[in-house]
């Protein structure tokens, strides 16, 4: 009993502590030792809080470092590129194709050559071998003889032969379509042939009109030129009302002993003519008309013919042969 008192352990809970033994006081711990042991306590608080507060900081810190080191790999990661929906600037932007249409190999490609907007038209012959004389026009065109080849301009007259002396026949005409020229002013174009057996080579150098009171102050002009295989004199003339006006070209040839006469006219409605003015309607291009006109006459082909009253014919010897064959285009 005596050793378990002395130790302060009892068998049993609700047994109090024996008292020691008189004459013997406790030994219980001074003020200073209290104090000393509170603020030894208080101490290690503070530093256990400062431990804790110092783990938050450095753990705060070491979560903005992490976040800014991967920040920077995936800025670095980035290709300096531009985006593939944007285009550099200075570079062109390539080609959008979809699989639907794939695009074709520029070496598959045929090379576009600029073709020709001239097309051949076919065209007939006419031969008169009475005067030995042919020549070939557009198959489109209305060609006459005889009677029906004098021709008659609206408000001018007939077309009269420029021979200085009588006796002149004509032999064909061809007139030229209106619906070539469809919403111009062009009302008629034609290639007149006429010859006439009782002139000499110097008078069919020369032509009855036009005709001027004052020769020196206003001559007539007489001009050597040749059109296809043939040499020409040629003169123009003008006619003029207050509804039609004419462009009239005359051309004279001497073979077989005969003068043979070419005319080539157009004639148009008059720029004067305002009583009844048509919307839509432009001026014909003359040259484009004279252009097919010209055409004919360079086809023109002179045989040699026998000539009654003469024994030898007379044939000019630089009279060559016409093609046989000749095309037209139409100008655009």
């Amino acid at each position: 009993m005596t050793h378990f008192t002395q130790l302060g352990l009892s068998g049993s809970p609700d047994k109090k502590p024996e008292t020691q033994p008189h004459g013997k006081t406790p030994s219980n711990p001074s003020e200073e030792q209290r104090q000393q042991s509170k603020e030894n306590k208080h101490d290690t608080r503070k530093q256990k809080t400062a431990a804790f507060v110092g783990s938050l900081i450095a753990t705060a810190l070491l979560g903005v470092f992490v976040f800014e080191s991967g920040c920077s790999k995936e800025s670095a990661e980035k290709p300096a590129t531009a985006p593939p929906n944007q285009s550099v600037a200075g570079q062109p932007a390539a080609p959008v194709t979809t699989a639907s249409t794939p695009p074709t190999p520029v070496a598959s490609q045929p090379t576009t050559k600029n073709k020709s907007r001239q097309r051949k038209l076919s065209a007939s012959t006419y031969t008169n071998p009475t005067y030995g004389v042919s020549f070939r026009y557009p198959k489109y065109d209305s060609l006459k003889e005889g009677d029906d080849a004098n021709l008659e301009l609206d408000g001018l007259g007939s077309v009269e032969m420029n021979f200085v002396e009588p006796g002149g026949t004509t032999v064909s005409a061809v007139e030229l379509p209106r619906k070539l020229y469809a919403g111009t002013d062009f009302n008629t174009a034609f290639f007149n042939v006429s010859v006439n057996p009782k002139m000499t080579a110097v008078e069919c150098g020369q032509f009855a009109f036009p005709q001027t009171g004052d020769s020196k102050a206003d001559p007539v002009t007489i001009s050597k030129t040749k059109i296809g295989p043939t040499e020409f004199h040629e003169v123009e003339a003008f006619a003029e009302t207050e509804s039609n006006e004419a462009d009239v070209k005359f051309y004279h040839a001497f073979r077989n002993g005969s003068c043979y006469e070419f005319i080539l006219g157009l004639e148009t409605a008059a720029e004067s003519n305002s009583d009844e003015p048509k919307p839509g309607v432009k001026l014909v291009d003359g040259n484009e008309v004279f252009r097919q006109l010209n055409w004919m006459l360079s086809t023109v082909k002179i045989q040699p013919v026998a000539t009654p009253g003469k024994t030898t014919p007379e044939v000019a010897a630089d009279t060559p042969t016409a093609p046989t064959s000749a095309a037209i285009t139409e100008a655009h």
